[in-house]
């Protein structure tokens, strides 16, 4: 099988430098040679120096460091709080009920203006990659009953676009032509923020890396290949965590059908490979999932693979693995 050459951990929820250099040195121990940083709202306020040290020591280590932006409007992933459009409600999406929700619209100027700002933040470190971290629309559990976003800026955009008022109904009861135009231009606005936001990353003389949610979620982001053909775009990546309860087999199975669809989405554009394991919520017993996933990943020639999170996420209570030495140590060993 291919031989791992990006070997890495995320790592967020401590903001002491002296802490975290002693992990990031346990992490260059252990074989790792990459590191995620997450960079909140939070960070980004409040943390400014302190983070830019983490960073930069981090790379000074010898790691290669990614940095995601942690939750920040609810566009991207994370357990990260975000106020953006507590601050400002003009910039929530607006789903199909009516109401405002508490995800930002990426296609919302203001929006845009904070992530180039954070972004100018950010590159101003020694940051090798920024990790855009699972880009969606706000969705509900049960899929897109309730979609998003209707917002007076999307629907300002579709009517310009398509001629007509953007549909208010749910997407079984839409002609099938206005469902065809509703979903291709949720997935247009995602590409086309996420163009603007990796060309300034570019720019700036740093990578991009984006992470898209597996095909199972309705993200908006459907047609993966309109990512990576993007030139500013290095590697693409994505993370089909598994739920409690999942099979082996449904872990094996679902990996390998990512790990396909990923190499051979980058393979048609020249792009590189990333895959993520997840090492969170990792019941006693169920350690060995990581290795099918690290093997399955590893089958499809990937050779670039991180872990979310740092040993079994045991900081964080409600992530935190049952026995996170025991994840750590299963990790460890499939990338061998």
């Amino acid at each position: 099988m291919m031989e791992v050459k990006v070997k890495g951990v995320s790592y967020f929820g401590v903001r002491s430098p002296k802490h975290v250099l002693a992990d990031m040195a346990d992490i260059k121990a252990a074989g790792f040679n990459a590191v995620l940083h997450t960079w909140s709202e939070e960070d980004q306020q409040y943390y400014y120096g302190t983070m830019k040290k983490i960073v930069d020591s981090s790379a000074n280590l010898g790691l290669k460091v990614y940095v995601n932006p942690w939750g920040i409007g609810r566009v991207f992933g994370g357990e990260a709080y975000s106020e953006l459009t507590a601050r400002d409600h003009s910039m929530c999406q607006v789903a199909l009920d009516g109401k405002p929700k508490v995800a930002a619209c990426p296609s919302n100027p203001k929006f845009s203006e904070y992530m180039h700002k954070w972004i100018e933040t950010v590159c101003n470190t020694a940051v090798d990659t920024i990790f855009w971290d699972e880009p969606h629309f706000y969705f509900e559990k049960g899929g897109l009953s309730n979609w998003s976003c209707r917002c007076p800026v999307c629907c300002a955009k579709f009517r310009q676009r398509f001629g007509y008022d953007m549909p208010a109904a749910p997407f079984d009861e839409m002609q099938q032509d206005q469902a065809r135009d509703v979903l291709q231009f949720r997935e247009d606005s995602l590409i086309d923020f996420l163009k603007e936001m990796t060309e300034d990353v570019h720019a700036r003389g740093k990578r991009n890396c984006v992470c898209m949610l597996p095909p199972w979620f309705p993200a908006g982001l459907d047609d993966w290949s309109k990512v990576a053909r993007l030139e500013s775009v290095d590697e693409v990546a994505s993370d089909p965590y598994w739920e409690k309860g999942a099979t082996e087999e449904w872990v094996r199975e679902k990996y390998a059908e990512t790990a396909r669809k990923l190499t051979d989405v980058a393979k048609q554009f020249g792009k590189d490979v990333q895959m993520w394991i997840k090492a969170y919520q990792i019941e006693a017993g169920r350690e060995n999932d990581l290795a099918i996933a690290v093997e399955e990943s590893r089958k499809a020639a990937i050779d670039n693979i991180f872990a979310w999170s740092y040993r079994g996420t045991e900081t964080l209570s409600w992530l935190k693995s049952d026995n996170p030495d025991a994840v750590a140590k299963a990790f460890r060993t499939a990338l061998k």
